[in-house]
């Protein structure tokens, strides 16, 4: 699971505050949240290019190799049978424009004509770096909006719903475990959602339906793995290996990155469970479990499995393993395979 903003955004008090107040000049659209961040630019579409006006008042760069020329000559265009503009600027690698880019791009962002706005897109995972100048006059011009997962009680709300598009139900526990098994990601839950829903045959989605078609996610793989390494199922884990290393999708590097995070997360859970620390302690070393009751729950279970010292140790293996991959030139596959032995063989 990525980390998120320390303070998670609410979109529908942006929208609402984007239909009540109008359009800034300036927006930076970021996160990971890639279908809330569309749907934001699409509500800021339908804003500043009322039916029929797109075609005059629309435009679209493309970076990351933007010419700053080209997109003062865009903003300052003046509107044509409408009265604003829009300028979408997707994937600019504001990170790394040269100084005199950086100048010129600040001096235009202070006077962005009134009649326009101009929305920097930026991809999942790209970080503004905030220490940069140009950056600062980006943020300070308008909107910085990073789009986060919606939070569990309006990410379940939000599965019903769909479901309800495509003509079937789910409750809110099943709709939990939907969330669970394939991710938060609302751009990776729809496609899922579409193929479980043709596979139900009633018209409630069950559990079994989602186990039966359903992919998981590769973090609910991870989690399943180290369970069963807890578990003692050592054939359950290789099978669980397996597929790990053969979804093309997901590199090694990342694989060894999130059986790492999942053993310090267990780690945190079984020094809360000690300690008698409760959620409180778990969510504060792991903030992107906060309001994430089905999760937190299923890993404080699965922490008990383990004792304290073993986590303590798998740890160490995993940053061993990091070390390797990253220091020595390891092969990430192989060093994958040796890690969950590793992990494995380590039984005390």
């Amino acid at each position: 699971m990525a980390r998120q903003d320390k303070q998670s955004l609410d979109y529908g008090a942006e929208v609402k505050k984007l239909r009540q107040e109008g359009p800034r000049r300036v927006y930076l659209l970021r996160g990971e949240e890639d279908y809330l961040r569309d749907s934001f630019l699409g509500e800021l579409r339908a804003i500043c290019l009322p039916e029929g006006t797109e075609a005059f008042n629309y435009h679209r760069l493309q970076g990351p190799g933007l010419d700053i020329g080209a997109l003062r000559e865009s903003v300052e265009a003046m509107p044509f049978m409408g009265e604003h503009t829009l300028t979408e600027v997707r994937d600019f690698d504001v990170n790394r424009t040269s100084a005199y880019d950086g100048e010129t791009l600040k001096a235009f962002l202070a006077d962005v004509p009134e009649w326009a706005t101009v929305a920097f897109v930026f991809a999942p995972g790209y970080a503004p770096d905030s220490r940069l100048g140009s950056v600062k006059a980006m943020k300070s011009a308008g909107a910085d909006l990073a789009f986060t997962s919606p939070g569990e009680a309006a990410l379940v709300r939000w599965v019903i719903r769909r479901a309800e598009s495509l003509d079937k139900t789910i409750d809110p526990a099943t709709a939990n475990y939907l969330i669970w098994v394939c991710g938060t990601k609302m751009n990776g839950l729809i496609p899922e959602m579409v193929k479980i829903a043709g596979y139900a045959g009633e018209k409630a989605i069950t559990r079994a339906d989602i186990d039966a078609v359903a992919k998981k996610a590769p973090e609910t793989t991870i989690f399943d793995l180290t369970d069963a390494l807890g578990a003692g199922d050592y054939d359950k884990a290789a099978r669980l290996l397996a597929d790990l290393l053969a979804d093309k999708d997901e590199p090694p590097q990342k694989q060894i990155a999130m059986v790492s995070e999942q053993f310090r997360r267990l780690y945190f859970a079984r020094l809360a469970a000690d300690s008698g620390k409760g959620t409180a302690f778990i969510t504060a070393c792991v903030p992107e479990l906060t309001g994430r009751s089905y999760p937190l729950q299923l890993l404080q279970k699965a922490c008990r499995r383990f004792s304290a010292d073993r986590l303590a140790r798998a740890v160490c293996f995993c940053a061993q393993c990091d070390y390797a991959m990253k220091d020595t030139g390891g092969e990430p596959e192989a060093l994958m395979k040796e890690l969950i032995l590793r992990l494995a063989a380590d039984r005390a």
